[in-house]
Order: C-alpha cells, then sequence, then structure tokens
C-alpha cells in the first residue's frame, strides 16, 4: 500500500474498524454473524490468474455450512468464485468481460488500482491475479461490501481493499493510481461529466482511465435517454452512442486512445442461477430477442482507454 496517499489510507483504515461505519442496513447484524460463521478452508491457497479460486479442503460437515451461508448472501451477481469445491455460479460470467479487458494488453503488474463500483471484487481479484500491486475498490452497495468480505475471508488479501463509498462523494482527490477502473457505472449517473472529472482527479499524470459502458447506435444522436429503466435495470440515465461518449471525453478533458468494437450481451453470459434466482437478461428482451422489453435496443458494451 506504498503508493497509496494519506487520505486514502486514512478512509482505508476508518473502514477496517467497521466496514459498514455508519451505514443502516436491517441486514448487518445478520451479514456480521455470516462473515463470523464461515469456517476455516484448511490448507488453502489463493489463485486468481485464470479465474478466483482458493483450493484446500474442509472438516466434516463445514463445506455444507460455507455453501449454506454463502447462500444467504445472494443475489451473486459478479463472478464466478470457487472455494474449496463450492462453486459459486454467478448472474454474470464475469470471466468473459475480464478476458475482453485481457485484449486490450494493458499491462497490471506493479499497478495501483482504483476500481470505481466494484460489485462484489471479482475484478479486484482478478487485478491482483495479474500482477496488481493494490487495488482499492468502491462500491455502496452493503450486499456487495459483504460478499467481498465473505470471499477475502478465504483468500485473506491485503493487497486488496473495499470501502462504501461513491466517488462522487469522496471529499478529496489525490493522484495517486496508475489505473482506475469503471466498469458498468457510467450509464447510472446523472451527471456523467462529473464522474469522468472525478475518475480524472485521482489518476497520476501517466495514468490510464479504463471505462466499459452500454453504448447503442449513432441514431440516437448523443445518446438515448431511457428514462429510468432500461433491460429491466433501474436508474439507467443515458446509454451514450460512440460520438457521445468522444464529446463526453473531450468536456473531461480526456484522450480516447481506443475503443473496443462493441460486444452484444448474451443470455448465455448473464443468466439466473441458483446463486442468482431473480429475473435476467431473458426476462429483459422482447419475445424475438431483439429489443429489451421497453423497446430499446439489445445490450451492447464497449472498452475505453483514456488518458489526460
Amino acid at each position: 500500500m506504498s503508493e497509496i496517499s494519506k487520505k486514502w489510507t486514512e478512509i482505508i483504515r476508518k473502514y477496517q474498524k467497521n466496514i459498514y461505519e455508519s451505514r443502516k442496513d436491517k441486514r448487518i447484524e445478520e451479514w456480521n454473524k455470516i462473515i463470523s460463521s464461515l469456517p476455516k478452508l484448511y490448507s488453502s491457497k489463493a489463485k486468481l490468474h485464470e479465474e478466483v479460486l482458493v483450493s484446500g479442503k474442509w472438516d466434516s460437515q463445514e463445506k455444507i455450512i460455507a455453501r449454506d451461508l454463502l447462500l444467504k448472501l445472494a443475489p451473486w451477481r459478479k463472478g464466478p468464485f470457487k472455494v474449496g469445491d463450492i462453486f459459486i455460479d454467478s448472474e454474470w460470467r464475469s470471466h468473459w468481460k475480464w478476458k475482453r479487458f485481457l485484449g486490450l494488453n494493458i499491462n497490471l503488474s506493479g499497478k495501483t488500482i482504483l476500481d470505481v463500483g466494484s460489485g462484489n471484487g471479482y475484478y479486484g481479484f482478478r487485478m491482483l491475479g495479474h500482477g496488481a500491486e493494490f487495488v482499492m475498490c468502491l462500491e455502496p452497495n452493503l450486499l456487495y461490501l459483504t460478499q467481498f468480505k465473505a470471499i477475502n475471508h478465504f483468500i485473506q488479501s491485503n493487497n486488496i481493499a473495499m470501502i462504501p463509498e461513491r466517488i462522487e462523494e469522496l471529499t478529496f482527490s489525490d493522484k495517486c493510481f496508475d489505473l482506475i477502473f469503471s466498469m458498468g457505472v457510467l450509464y447510472h449517473q446523472r451527471d456523467p461529466e462529473k464522474h469522468m472529472e472525478k475518475l480524472r482527479s485521482h489518476l497520476k499524470d501517466s495514468g490510464r482511465i479504463i471505462l466499459e459502458t452500454l453504448i447503442v447506435p449513432e441514431q440516437y444522436g448523443e445518446g438515448l435517454k431511457t428514462e429510468g429503466n432500461y433491460a429491466n435495470m433501474p436508474n439507467v440515465r443515458l446509454v451514450q452512442t460512440k460520438r457521445g461518449l468522444e464529446n463526453l471525453a473531450k468536456k473531461s478533458n480526456l484522450n480516447i486512445l481506443s475503443i473496443s468494437v462493441p460486444c452484444q450481451t448474451t443470455t448465455r453470459e448473464q443468466r439466473s442461477t441458483d446463486w442468482m434466482p431473480f429475473r435476467s437478461l431473458s426476462k429483459a428482451l422482447n419475445t424475438q430477442l431483439t429489443k429489451t422489453i421497453e423497446g430499446f435496443p439489445r445490450p451492447e458494451r464497449v472498452f475505453l482507454i483514456l488518458k489526460k
């Protein structure tokens, strides 16, 4: 954690005392009991390069106990994770997106990384597996924060931390990160320019921003205003076009180094499972699977690499 600034170190230590701090949720007491009750995985070893896997052995009935406790933290949106011989089959096959990221050929070795809107930390753990020095995760959703805490109970890494904060609400800016990831966050923002400005404010002058987001065809001009829902996702404000993303970058004093070819999200990549038993993408598309149920274009996603 040597390259993290004093302000980041202070906020990490504050949440180490109580990861939920002053946040309110009636489930916190139950979540604390779940985390404290998770059994130990013996002879454990974390492997994070090809997948998020913790190998090891359970004693007697502890696998059953561990699986039951982890299921109580459903829905698991990002993953999968393997803990011993427990397979957490998440809604998203997040390793597919990670493989697309790896195709960008960005070196993570020795890098200090900020992961904004990180969910349960799946991608953060993969970053460690590819040599990141330290990963700082921001995730305001307390359930996902608890899932991260549960997984790191088995991985036991001190090179990754998560706090329940939104980057827009941080009262300081320190240019101490080599790479900043914002994946699946932009289209939820009321003020996309402010989001980009905050990302930029924490980036080293030589750093890079990796932005992953939804995109719609150019016929929508700057972007598609959804009035709240897109493919059953709530709080989707604006889905930009390529032109809209280029203009947003320009307004934010950022240069786009590259933008990937759009990749359509399929019902094989995002689907319901025992670990996420609620409606998923198949319920968000029309019967012909050609548009969302709201009549919008099917979800397609792109990666952008940006610099100051």
